[in-house]
């Protein structure tokens, strides 16, 4: 059990136990500019507390601060899935702010996930400053696009097949098994019922235009699946038409989400569809018609990863082939992975923290590179990590893989 006292505050940080989540959610809510929580969005939340890492810090009887993890899986290159702590719900009051009690809160939570086996921890940052000194770094980005439907088409390299829009009574059975079967894109991460019901909320309830529609590919396999939301645009009857947001769209491969976005643009009335999570890498602006009517909106930081083993970590995925590189890393919270490990086609190898290596960086910099969208060339010449050219350019042999990580789930 993770626990403390501060010197200039009697704070108790320990688990929050079941009957402190609502509690615990009101100060994380307090936090996030937002009020209590209310009786009848509690009973949606609450399943999300149960198999759910929380800590929270006591000031006295007052609850102060929190920090937790969903518990998830993530993919890595070689398609290894790999136990990962989903930190989130952070927050603490604005009376306990800038008094260390994140510095003291994070890092016990990461030594718990540690301990329960998780070699890997990933968050989606509110503020791009604050996590880097607990050892997160930038691993992948994604875009947020508008996609303009009459100048997107046609689309080149299609998947054929047939599509059938599902039923409320349908979309629990069919689209978490499907999503199991056909995201296994670098980054995507294993999703609970509780995730499920949040990103579907719009499909299984209320009077909103929300669907979900499933391509069948000609073998009679329903192999992607896109979550989409359509609605009149406020124009008035002077000239009526409609736009959409694309919440979800997972393909077995690039032509099935090609074949999705066929269908999605093909609807009548739609001139246009807001999507805020895509690959930054997404194959639609290369098949497109019109490259342009695949608008940038913006791009963000989607994925922060920290590792928590690295050399359990490193081991779980796999490296191109290219020379070998030595890396040595420094880690202010785990002391097991202050090493120099050696990074080969064949796997990793541990040398000794005596060893000289080729690159040396914290382990920010090493989770930053470790899905291998973040170039070490990038980070080398930003001035992140230390190490000669050749042994980046090696290193990055190494390390890339495309398409690059995409997660798609906000958490």
């Amino acid at each position: 059990m993770a626990t403390g006292v501060f010197p200039d505050l009697d704070i108790d940080i320990r688990p929050t136990s079941p009957d402190e989540h609502r509690i615990a959610c009101d100060t994380m809510r307090a936090a996030l500019l937002n009020g209590p929580i209310s009786d009848d969005d509690w009973v949606k939340a609450a399943p999300g507390w149960v198999d759910h890492m929380s800590l929270t810090a006591w000031d006295r009887d007052r609850c102060v601060g929190h920090v937790g993890a969903f518990l998830f899986d993530t993919i890595v290159p070689g398609g290894a899935r790999l136990a990962t702590a989903g930190v989130t719900r952070i927050g603490l009051l604005p009376t306990h702010t800038r008094r260390g009690l994140l510095s003291r809160m994070l890092p016990a939570l990461l030594r718990d996930a540690r301990s329960a086996g998780r070699p890997l921890a990933s968050l989606r940052a509110s503020e791009a400053v604050i996590y880097g000194r607990f050892g997160f770094g930038v691993a992948a980005e994604s875009t947020g696009v508008v996609v303009h439907s009459r100048r997107v088409r046609p689309l080149r390299n299609v998947a054929p097949g047939s599509f059938r829009i599902l039923g409320r009574d349908e979309v629990m059975m069919i689209v978490p098994p499907l999503y199991d079967r056909v995201a296994t894109r670098v980054g995507a991460i294993t999703r609970d019922d509780f995730l499920w019901r949040r990103y579907l909320g719009d499909a299984l309830h209320g009077d909103k235009g929300s669907f979900v529609v499933v391509h069948t590919g000609i073998d009679g396999v329903d192999d992607g699946f896109a979550h989409y939301t359509i609605a009149w645009a406020e124009t008035g009857f002077s000239e009526p038409y409609g736009e959409g947001e694309v919440h979800d769209l997972w393909g077995a491969d690039a032509s099935v989400e090609l074949a999705l976005w066929d269908f999605l643009t093909g609807i009548d009335l739609v001139r246009s569809y807001k999507v805020d999570e895509r690959p930054d890498d997404d194959v639609l602006r290369w098949a497109a018609a019109d490259s342009r009517a695949v608008a940038l909106q913006h791009r963000f930081d989607e994925q922060w990863l920290r590792l928590l083993d690295v050399e359990a970590a490193l081991a779980a995925r796999s490296f191109r082939p290219a020379r070998p590189v030595t890396i040595a890393v420094l880690d202010p919270i785990f002391a097991d992975n202050n090493d120099t490990f050696e990074v080969s086609s064949n796997g990793v190898r541990r040398l000794g923290s005596g060893t000289t290596a080729e690159i040396d960086t914290d382990i920010a910099g090493l989770s930053a590179a470790y899905m291998g969208s973040t170039s070490w060339h990038a980070l080398q010449a930003s001035g992140r990590v230390a190490g000669h050219a050749d042994a980046t350019a090696r290193a990055d042999d190494l390390f890339a893989h495309r398409p690059l990580a995409f997660s798609g789930s906000f958490f």
